[in-house]
């Protein structure tokens, strides 16, 4: 049994070093092939390479990520997750450090490869290198979200937000206060992808932050709110993201509800939309966080259960197209617009019309 064992080593070590050999090859229809064929051994139980085998497996799937081929680049990525299921902790620390700097200093072309790769290792590594990921992975990708190449940002908000979601309980108070101020800044980017990005990476990250900081991130948010200068988009990112906290997070953010529900309830009070023009993302994104509070902190939410009634039932019937007999005064200026407009059809379509999100905000809050 003994050289039986010592005999499938020997036949694997040589099949890799055959293989290996090919991906060096010029052209790129042989690095290819051999590409494929270690996908396939990587993917047989039997397949145990020994330490030496290991380092020259990741050596070698590192440099097909950079290859000119983005056929062969694919198949090195979907190489990456048996592997690290295969090779040693050590192994896969390397690899990861070396695809998130790539990510960080790279080419554009490098780095999207290697962030798909890297993603790739995140999410199909044993739960047991977790630690590993977290400390090798979460300084780098919170330097990254800092970085002012927007690229490198969205990378990296995306890469962490995947390490959150599976070692997020991981993380010590200093990796967490770290991660919470390195998002929050990224709240009031101009870019609505960051935004975006940010809010799902903080909810990621939210579940695992300890009640200090939780508590510490959404009286910030309050705080925002409550400055008369934070423009309109801005509102909406902070509201957009107490509801992804709350999804995210449970009954914890319940706690916090008594200075958080008053102040959306605010920016969309019937008499405020009243008095001014309103606006329908506002309103939805208030009308969401609504049905979130409701369904995840039902306790702490009572108290404003009938506030939240009446202003769900107002929105059901929200529709500003709607013209009243009072705005029908200039109807001839009114037809001669409407001809017009009557020409350019295709510059308006019913998907410009997005007050039914609001109806539909007010319908799921009434259900919830």
């Amino acid at each position: 049994a003994a050289e039986r064992g010592h005999g499938r080593a020997r036949m694997t070590s040589f099949t890799v070093n055959a293989i290996l050999e090919e991906t060096v090859k010029r052209d790129k229809d042989y690095r290819y092939m051999a590409t494929s064929d270690l996908l396939l051994e990587l993917q047989k139980d039997s397949f145990k390479p020994d330490t030496d085998g290991e380092r020259k497996i990741c050596k070698a799937l590192l440099k097909l990520l950079n290859d000119q081929s983005s056929d062969v680049q694919g198949l090195a990525v979907k190489c990456l997750s048996p592997l690290v299921r295969k090779v040693h902790d050590a192994q896969v620390d390397e690899v990861m450090v070396a695809l998130c700097n790539s990510v960080l200093t790279g080419k554009e072309e490098q780095r999207d490869i290697c962030a798909i790769g890297l993603k790739t290792v995140v999410l199909e590594m044993p739960v047991f290198m977790g630690a590993t990921a977290v400390r090798q992975l979460v300084p780098r990708l919170v330097q990254g979200v800092r970085d002012d190449a927007l690229e490198v940002k969205l990378e990296c908000i995306d890469i962490l937000s995947d390490v959150l979601k599976r070692f997020g309980s991981l993380l010590k108070p200093e990796a967490s206060a770290s991660c919470n101020a390195a998002l929050f800044a990224q709240l009031e980017s101009t870019r609505a992808a960051t935004r975006k990005r940010a809010i799902s990476c903080i909810a990621a990250l939210s579940a695992a932050l300890s009640d200090k900081l939780l508590g510490q991130l959404v009286a910030s948010i309050v705080c925002r709110l409550e400055e008369p200068s934070v423009e309109l988009e801005l509102r909406r990112t902070y509201i957009q993201t107490l509801s992804a906290i709350s999804r995210s997070g449970g009954y914890r953010l319940g706690r916090q509800l008594e200075i958080v529900m008053p102040l959306i309830l605010r920016q969309c009070s019937p008499d405020f939309t009243a008095t001014a023009v309103p606006d329908p993302e506002m309103i939805e994104s208030c009308l969401q966080a609504f049905e979130s509070f409701v369904l995840r902190c039902p306790n702490e939410v009572g108290a404003y259960e009938d506030a939240i009634a009446r202003t769900s039932l107002h929105y059901l019937a929200f529709d500003p197209n709607y013209a009243d007999d009072d705005e029908m005064g200039d109807e001839e200026e009114e037809e001669e617009t409407m001809q017009e407009e009557e020409e350019d059809d295709d510059d308006y379509s019913d998907d410009d019309d997005i007050s039914w999100k609001v109806r539909r905000g007010g319908g799921k809050g009434l259900s919830a």
